[in-house]
């Protein structure tokens, strides 16, 4: 075994030390003695080992293949190369990929409840720090100890190792809004009612564009706006090419981006190896948290640079969309699956988890960006500053141990 203590073996040695006191090392190393090699397929439709996804999941690989001296292997199929974003959910289950990536919005039919629970990216701030961090922390706690929604991805042979949230999605438009009547009539590429019930409170008309077809309807006057994240002005399709007008009304975040791993491998992994991974399913929530925050600040810079791109005041549609969002998230109980028990107690807590997670962020000295023009730029500019690692030190400590029992 290699000698030198990266945090990988360093983390593994502290949750070892938990529940191994005065078991023999010899003893402690007897499943790696055990465990057959195997390598592993990773499936990511969503882009490739430079995105922010994949930087972060080649790290957890390399933590487990370190950690398992070089037992387990991953073999990686980036850009739907192996799996399609609908169809990751029934191949990792049936084995032709082992690890791979589920929005459960777009399976309501498969995963009912974590699509339903999809619905609370609505109850956010629009504060990108906040959104990531707490927002990304309510839904990786509650997809990892939620009986409803384990019990949901298990009947499908898979186990959720970790799900990270998105920054609130904004409009990126191909001319000015910011004004209702500007708005009004304008058609938005929204993909998901969480996303088009704010659209049409602007008196904006949703319509379904495929992500392929995006840059060249923006371009030719097809439709009028993305919801998206403001990182796709650096990122992606980079449209500020073709939709420099930022309108920066919080619309809903993508919660719930979910990795899974097929339930029968899982379930082979020795105690010892299973407990690592969950600690590094953790440490790559953490990793794409950071991430969103260097992407961000990027397009931050291409914003605030405003030499390509204009910033739209939103003081009169700002309010209009927050009322809507609250709308939405109210109405949530009346719309959950049978599975969902008590629908008001759980909207009421995943609200409660997000104050606590913002509270934490903000003893830490991180306040909620208010959603003028003037504070949208002044929290871009901080994002390159944000540092996530001792709100991951309170998740890890508070949230990871109660999943290894």
């Amino acid at each position: 075994m290699t000698t030198q203590m990266t945090w990988a073996r360093a983390a593994a040695a502290a949750a070892f030390a938990v529940g191994t006191l005065g078991t023999s090392a010899l003893a402690q190393d007897a499943w790696l003695e055990d465990l057959e090699p195997m390598t592993l397929k990773l499936a990511d439709f969503s882009g490739d080992q430079n995105a922010n996804f994949g930087k972060a999941m080649v790290a957890w690989e390399e933590s487990i293949t370190e950690f398992t001296d070089g037992k387990i292997t991953f073999e990686n199929y980036w850009s739907s190369s192996l799996l399609g974003a609908l169809d990751t959910l029934e191949g990792v289950g049936d084995g032709v990929a082992d690890i791979g990536l589920i929005i459960p919005s777009y399976m309501p039919q498969k995963l009912p409840v974590a699509s339903w629970m999809f619905g609370m990216g609505a109850a956010l701030s629009g504060s990108t720090v906040h959104d990531v961090a707490a927002g990304g922390a309510t839904a990786l706690e509650t997809l990892l100890t939620y009986e409803p929604i384990t019990q949901e991805y298990a009947s499908h042979n898979v186990v959720v190792m970790q799900a990270t949230a998105t920054p609130a999605y904004n409009l990126l438009c191909n001319k000015p809004i910011s004004s209702m009547a500007e708005a009004e009539g304008k058609r938005a590429r929204a993909i998901g009612a969480v996303w088009s019930t704010t659209a049409e409170a602007l008196g904006m008309t949703p319509v379904s564009i495929s992500w392929g077809e995006a840059y060249e309807g923006l371009q030719r006057g097809v439709f009028d706006c993305m919801v998206i994240n403001p990182n796709q002005y650096a990122d992606g399709l980079t449209l500020k090419d073709v939709a420099p007008e930022y309108v920066p009304v919080t619309m809903a975040q993508l919660q719930a981006s979910t990795w899974v791993m097929n339930k029968d491998i899982w379930d082979e992994f020795p105690k010892e190896l299973q407990d690592f991974i969950t600690q590094a399913n953790v440490k790559a929530a953490y990793d794409i948290w950071q991430g969103y925050m260097e992407i961000e600040a990027k397009a931050g810079d291409l914003i605030a640079a405003g030499e390509v791109i204009h910033t739209n005041d939103i003081s009169e549609l700002e309010p209009v969309a927050a009322a809507q969002r609250a709308e939405f998230i109210a109405a949530l109980p009346g719309t959950a699956p049978a599975a969902v028990e008590d629908p008001e107690a759980f909207v009421a807590n995943y609200q409660d988890r997000i104050a606590y997670w913002t509270k934490a962020l903000e003893d830490q000295g991180y306040a909620v960006a208010a959603r003028t023009p003037e504070a949208i730029m002044e929290a871009f500019a901080g994002l390159s500053d944000v540092d996530l690692k001792p709100f991951y030190d309170k998740f890890n400590a508070e949230v990871t141990p109660g999943l290894m029992d």
